[in-house]
């Protein structure tokens, strides 16, 4: 872990190390940000979750434990102790957070310690006040949608991980969503896709915020961001599937042609912010239309799957190997002023565009 500005000067205070010593660490660790190298140089949508394979062991051992715990209790406890043998599990994950969030600063174990705690919190919640029921109302509904946005509110400000915007971004839909049913039982399911698209937008709306705020990607607004565009992408995308086509995952061949422009035009709204998560949201359906469309041809049906892999492939490589001229294009057709406040292309490798 890189010592911080904060660190080296606690460092000096406490007579650690002298002052210059701590101006010469300091140079040393920013040799390679005074002068921009090749994989600086691209445009990319950095993810700071994994410092080491350690990180990626210890999360699968927390993983374990809390999905093992969660078994044991359903296997074990009699369902009148459930509430409470959840809620303090809740309590053992905040007390493994203390350690891997806020002093260790593991940030992928703490990712896997968030999404137990909420769980934990609201499964406590639905126990307690009878969501597992055969016919809970829509009240419940909301008093667990409360408990889950709390739960993640008190990680967020305990442990100021960025990964929090997502649950607390959740943790706002599910709470508008069980207030709707509650108020309008039935509502959500009758018009589930235009919610969907609504909600998918405003999350959206709060990443672009984010995004706005830091056009060069180097501060923690940054991480909030691509955690707020990884869950609006997802909603976007179906729901605008959902309306365009009758099956998204199966379009018939008229389908598919529609299904193909809208991922084209995700494509080209992800090349203009610099973020890859709608694409990425929506190849399954991009794939889905690609097959049907190659089956209309006289191929081989043995070789349209293949051949669905290889375009979808080669579209993904395609449009990632020539991202930033891509996104020059894009930009260069946007107003100056959308220009100036989106992220801009980064120069290239010398003897490349």
């Amino acid at each position: 872990m890189r010592p911080s500005a904060d660190d080296l000067a606690a460092a000096v205070a406490a007579g650690v190390i002298d002052r210059g010593a701590a101006d010469r660490l300091r140079a040393f660790l920013t040799r390679d940000e005074e002068a921009p190298s090749p994989l600086d140089a691209a445009d990319r949508e950095d993810v700071r979750f994994v410092r080491g394979f350690h990180d990626v062991f210890m999360s699968f051992g927390l993983a374990a434990v809390l999905i093992g715990f969660r078994l044991a209790v359903m296997a074990v406890v009699p369902e009148s102790a459930h509430a409470a043998a959840f809620a303090l599990g809740a309590g053992g994950i905040w007390a493994l957070a203390e350690i891997f969030a806020r002093r260790q600063r593991l940030v992928l174990p703490s990712i896997v310690l968030a999404l137990g705690f909420v769980t934990y919190a609201v499964t406590a919640a639905a126990f307690a006040l009878g969501a597992f029921a055969d016919a809970p109302g829509g009240a419940t509904f909301f008093a667990v949608a409360g408990v889950g946005l709390a739960a993640a509110v008190a990680f967020r400000l305990r442990f100021r991980l960025p990964f929090s915007s997502l649950l607390i971004a959740g943790g706002v839909i599910g709470l508008g969503l069980a207030a709707l049913e509650t108020v309008a039982p039935g509502s959500v399911e009758a018009h589930w896709d235009g919610l969907l698209l609504g909600l998918g937008l405003a999350v959206f709306a709060v990443a672009m915020r984010y995004d706005l705020k830091d056009p060069s990607r180097t501060t923690l607004a940054a991480d909030h961001a691509f955690w707020l565009h990884l869950l609006a992408a997802p909603m976007i995308v179906h729901a605008l599937l959902s309306f365009a086509v009758a099956e998204p995952s199966a379009p018939t061949g008229p389908e598919a042609g529609l299904v193909v422009a809208i991922m084209l035009a995700l494509a080209l709204v992800a090349l203009a912010i610099d973020r890859r998560a709608l694409l990425m949201s929506g190849l399954i359906y991009f794939g889905a239309a690609i097959g049907v469309l190659v089956a209309q041809t006289d191929i081989d049906p043995g070789a349209i799957f293949a051949l669905t892999l290889v375009l979808l492939g080669g579209f993904v490589v395609t449009l990632g190997a020539g991202w930033r001229p891509a996104r020059r294009l894009v930009l260069a057709a946007l107003p100056a002023r959308a220009r100036a406040v989106l992220p801009p292309v980064r120069p290239g490798f010398q003897g490349q565009s």
